[in-house]
């Protein structure tokens, strides 16, 4: 009998329970508890199941943003029987009502937070930024703090397996759910520390499901070698479905009209001051002098001479109808000044970055535009450090290895009828030119390049230990002689293409060489002429074409001085990532090699350089100096195949 009406009791507390929740879920009871709190009116709202901050916001008639602001909060979370404080609001300023949907099997709900952009809701649920504005065709360029947007919830296509097949020595096991290596090893009868040995990529990576081991073949019993096929025409049919809404969505390139750039530079602004003026004094008066002509300080030249890149680059992209917001701030080389910069800067909006140009300052910048997420642009070093690790860096300046896969890739591009001759210094294996050898025999005998052409021929040899006499005996006098000098050691290639000189006038030579090259002022430019020299560099600067000159013009009758390869170099650099911005908003770093724009020094091409680093710039030129005293300029013909390493 008591068991009977224990019974009842407990179904009708079940029934009450359920009614209560009900209740919940479709209104908000309002406080009529009020405080002042710093002479601000607020109800004390106690949060009750089923309530979010959203439907509570919606309720009183106030903005979650004013909501968050008040009670203190970053995110829009509540606890049940937290009290919040709901400012009291006019009834003109009420929020009206709305209902909010639940979360189904088609969306997410995001809540937008301060720093939210669509670019981060893409790269936060991997969900395609047109895909996420169809969605929400009520939503503009920039995201309203407090508001809801839908990302549709996508149905991944099932990857397939690259698993390798089963051999005589292992079986290759998939990783399933729950699996760890102590249960894998367990399973199959196996020492720990052998299962380990047996497949060394565990050192670095930690079991993925759809991952494979190897057991060796005799430990596995004979079921499972029986192969099971398993169709799931739920998922095949729902990925299909998504795939042919996903193909009807044309990404169209964003208008942004308005670009906001942080420029960081170490003008040593204070030093040129100090410099162009003198203080003398006559009884208890301070007299400054100033200098009837300016000076630069010799820190600062080259990057006084950026800054005025800059300027023109702002000028006219201005006149092209596009609004720029230009910060700039003085680093110096100091930490310190660096630190002081970005505490002024939490609150600002940018769409990228550029500089510091000094690593010391670079990377603590780099640091923030990843928290921020802000592209930061490299614009001068050509192997930062930060770039492997902050996939918001940009590499302006082509690293060495790049360098030396594209002379690699130019070099093999067309090997028919060559002898190609690398003519290396002793003990030349810890140099960073060295890859530019272990890129060529790659392209040749990995790629099959070699096989492919019979007529050519490739030979090595160390000049320190033969010398020219060496040398010549590599040579050919049938066919053109391709030279490779893996070195940027001034003396070392002065010395032999001094030697080389002699041999120009019996031989068909054409030299392969390194930018720097050019910038060795003791080398007589007609040694280049006479050995065929072509050049693979990220820039160059031809003055006999049109834009160059009306640059040249502008520069000078803006500044009144000359501009230098910085000059150049900001100009380019401030257009084309600004007009990237314009075209796909804060998107644009995957839009980077569509922009199109004529440029004075230099041909971008961007490779991010692995799955977690930035991207850098590996688009180079060719630069020849031919036998008949002309300096040609060509774009390669190959493609972009060069790897880093």
């Amino acid at each position: 009998m008591h068991y009977f009406f224990r019974s009842i009791l407990l179904i009708c507390l079940l029934v009450g329970a359920v009614h209560v929740t009900k209740a919940q879920t479709t209104t908000v009871e309002l406080s009529n508890n009020k405080v002042v709190v710093g002479g601000q009116t607020c109800f004390l709202h106690l949060v009750k199941e089923k309530q979010t901050l959203f439907s509570i916001s919606r309720a009183y008639g106030v903005d979650l943003a004013v909501i968050l602001q008040v009670n203190r909060k970053t995110e829009a979370t509540v606890k049940i029987g937290e009290v919040l404080r709901i400012p009291v609001v006019d009834a003109e300023t009420v929020l009206s009502p709305v209902l909010v949907e639940k979360e189904d099997n088609n969306f997410f709900y995001h809540i937008v937070k301060k720093g939210d952009t669509l670019f981060s809701l893409y790269k936060k649920y991997e969900v395609e930024m047109a895909l996420i504005k169809a969605a929400n065709p009520e939503m503009g360029e920039s995201l309203r703090l407090g508001t809801i947007v839908k990302v549709p919830k996508i149905v991944k296509k099932p990857q397939v397996s690259t698993v390798p097949k089963h051999d005589k020595n292992y079986y290759y096991y998939v990783i399933k759910q729950g699996d760890t290596e102590s249960s894998i090893s367990r399973n199959f009868s196996m020492n720990l520390r052998k299962f380990k040995k047996l497949n060394p990529k565990l050192k670095s990576t930690a079991l993925k499901i759809g991952d494979w081991v190897r057991i060796p073949r005799y430990l596995v019993p004979p079921e499972y070698f029986v192969e099971k096929k398993v169709v799931k025409d739920s998922v095949v049919k729902k990925y299909e479905q998504l795939e042919s809404v996903v193909s009807e969505v044309v990404p169209i390139p964003v208008s942004q009209k308005k670009i906001r750039i942080a420029l960081f530079l170490p003008l040593y602004l204070n030093a040129n001051d100090s410099i162009n003026r003198s203080v003398s004094y006559r009884d208890t008066f301070e007299i400054v002098t100033e200098r009837n002509q300016r000076i630069l300080y010799s820190k600062s030249h080259d990057f006084i001479r950026f800054y005025q890149g800059v300027l023109l680059a702002v000028d006219s992209l201005q006149k092209e109808g596009l609004s720029i917001d230009l910060h700039v701030f003085d680093t110096e080389k100091s930490v310190e000044r660096v630190q002081g910069i970005l505490a002024g800067l939490q609150y600002t909006d940018l769409d990228f970055m550029i500089g510091p140009v000094y690593q010391n300052t670079f990377s603590i910048v780099a640091d923030f535009a990843q928290r921020r997420r802000i592209p930061i642009i490299s614009p001068l070093s050509p192997k930062n450090s930060e770039l492997t690790t902050n996939p918001f860096v940009i590499q302006m300046n082509t690293s060495i290895q790049s360098i030396c896969g594209a002379i690699s890739d130019y070099v093999c591009f067309d090997l028919d009828t060559k002898n190609l001759v690398v003519v290396h210094p002793d003990r030349y294996e810890h140099l960073n030119e060295f890859q530019l050898v272990t890129d060529i025999e790659r392209n040749m005998f990995v790629k099959g390049k070699y096989w492919e052409n019979g007529a050519m021929t490739y030979k090595k040899i160390s000049f320190d230990e033969y010398g020219l006499v060496g040398i010549e005996r590599m040579l050919s006098d049938t066919c053109e002689n391709v030279i490779i000098v893996p070195s940027t050691k001034q003396p070392y290639v002065e010395n032999i293409i001094s030697n080389l000189n002699v041999l120009s006038q019996r031989y068909d030579i054409r030299l392969m060489g390194f930018p720097v090259w050019q910038r060795y002022n003791s080398l007589d430019a007609e040694l280049f002429y006479n050995l065929n020299l072509s050049v693979i560099t990220p820039y160059n600067i031809d003055y006999k074409e049109d834009k160059v000159d009306l640059f040249v013009s502008d520069f000078r009758e803006k500044f009144k001085c000359e501009p230098n390869d910085f000059s150049f170099r900001a100009f380019d650099l401030c257009r084309y990532f600004s007009k990237a911005v314009g075209a796909y908003g804060s998107s644009f770093p995957d839009h980077l090699n569509e922009v199109k724009l004529d440029l004075l020094q230099s041909n971008f091409h961007f490779k991010r350089v692995n799955a977690f680093g930035g991207l850098e710039n590996q688009g180079v030129h060719v630069v020849n100096y031919s036998r008949d005293f002309k300096i040609r300029h060509t774009f390669p013909k190959y493609k972009y195949t060069s790897e880093v390493k």
